[in-house]
């Protein structure tokens, strides 16, 4: 194989497209590839070895991804006409080399996957602000997820104004999320950057990316309270997107759903309407203008600080597929529009401090694993958790009347103390009241002393006159 892959950069060396993708080639790529006057070169899904060799200067598309190819990005990249670099899921290392800033025809850069390091890539700062370096332009999809990219949000994607698709996922990337997006990212459908550092509040600019669908920025440390503006994600209160003509040429894109990470090729990738706030530090209650975004499909705030009640509209959500609530400290009943949720097939309400009685429905009692849908709330009642709701009213009962009974009993104490130091400071102050009751004590005394010398004789008559 090594032999013919040396040979094939000779033989290929005038054909515009190289196509060999998903075939199990193995080897190392040609160090002769640059002197190719290919196009487009695609050999993902192989297994292909080696470090990434010089790009033709020619290459318009280059696809790489999905091999075992290591080292670094080559340092000296000079392809003005390239617009699709594509070496996901490789085993690259090392920093994003500054060279890569020099290829401003991309659409599209895909880096995911690898084991990059060091300060993500600032290929245009504020300081900078009459540079001539136009890259990123006319980008419209960045992939740098799952990597140990360091850094803040890169600025240079203010010049992205026809960025669709952004994923800084999985990285360690801080500081806060930017309010110029909707300003200078407008056209942003999907945006993924969960699993960093990102610390602050929700910007409140972000309700104002209308054709947004997907946003993921879950695992960080925001905190702060839920915007109520997010209801105006106008591209999230669509039942149908009316916005579903863009690709981004991926074959599948793993994302986090249901508990569980899962593949989804673009085609249905694209349909799913998000909200992942999942893991972070948000406090307050719900804001009830949530329910407006009734296109969502997966609707997830575990693991928060949120408080209060779960809203009563959020049957209104009648796409909805998936529900985590799990681990906050949401208190009262379940709403029973619940049950209106015919698409429901992931629910988790764990682990807060609701109570009540469980609603029925048929699509809530075909859910798998219903104990663990509730599991963590003691004040719940109904077949899930198999406690009976009328036993467990009379226990509710019994235990708040048991709750009172410490306070009775320390009324009746105190009012026996005041009472009888009341008596005593009475006799102490009024003579008359003294003497008359020691009289009373005097007469009683004698009478009970009459009383049982009397029946004592009796007594003892009684027993002599018995005896042989």
């Amino acid at each position: 194989m090594m032999l013919f892959l040396i040979g094939f950069g000779v033989t290929f060396s005038r054909a515009s497209i190289l196509q060999a993708s998903g075939n199990k080639l193995h080897g190392s790529l040609p160090a002769n590839l640059r002197h190719m006057s290919a196009g487009y070169i695609h050999l993902g899904s192989n297994k292909f070895t080696g470090q990434v060799p010089q790009f033709p200067i020619n290459i318009a598309r280059l696809n790489l991804s999905s091999n075992f190819l290591s080292g670094s990005l080559p340092s000296g990249l000079n392809a003005p006409l390239l617009e699709e670099l594509l070496l996901a899921n490789n085993q690259l290392t090392g920093t994003i080399p500054s060279s890569i800033c020099q290829l401003t025809s991309l659409l599209r850069l895909d880096l995911s996957g690898n084991h990059l390091e060091g300060d993500i890539m600032q290929c245009w700062k504020e300081s900078d602000a009459n540079s001539t370096n136009l890259f990123g332009w006319n980008m419209f999809s960045l992939a740098l997820n799952n990597n140990n990219l360091t850094g803040q949000f890169p600025k240079f994607l203010a010049r992205s104004s026809q960025l669709m698709f952004l994923d800084l996922s999985y990285n360690r990337l801080f500081g806060g999320l930017p309010e110029w997006l909707p300003e200078k990212i407008p056209q942003l459908r999907i945006l993924r950057v969960r699993s960093n550092m990102f610390s602050g509040h929700i910007p409140k600019s972000l309700t104002s990316l209308h054709r947004l669908h997907y946003l993921d920025i879950a695992h960080n440390n925001i905190s702060g309270s839920i915007p109520w503006s997010l209801s105006n994600l106008k591209a999230m209160k669509a039942v149908v997107s009316q916005d579903t003509n863009y690709n981004f040429y991926e074959d599948s894109i793993q994302i986090i759903m249901k508990d569980q990470k899962r593949d989804y090729t673009f085609a249905i990738y694209k349909l799913l309407v998000i909200l992942d706030l999942s893991s972070n530090r948000l406090a307050g209650q719900i804001p009830e203008e949530i329910t407006l975004l009734i296109g969502l499909t997966n609707l997830n705030l575990s693991n928060n600080q949120l408080t209060g009640a779960i809203p009563n509209q959020i049957g209104d959500l009648r796409q909805l597929d998936s529900l985590d609530l799990s681990f906050n400290g949401f208190s009262g009943a379940i709403p029973s529009s619940l049950s209106a949720l015919s698409y429901l097939s992931h629910l988790n309400l764990s682990y807060n401090n609701l109570s009540g009685v469980i609603p029925s429905g048929q699509q809530l009692q075909a859910l798998d694993n219903q104990r663990y849908i509730y599991i963590g709330n003691p004040g719940l009642c109904g077949d899930p958790v198999g406690r009976n709701c009328s036993t467990h009213d009379a226990e509710q009962s019994g235990l708040e009347d048991i709750d009172h009974m410490p306070s009775v009993y320390l009324a009746m104490s105190i009012g026996f103390v005041v009472g009888l130091w009341t008596v005593f400071c009475t006799m102490l102050m009024k003579r008359t009241w003294r003497e008359a009751f020691f009289q009373f004590v005097d007469m009683m005394y004698d009478m009970v002393y009459v009383q049982v010398a009397v029946r004592w004789a009796h007594m003892m008559e009684k027993t002599q006159d018995g005896a042989p």
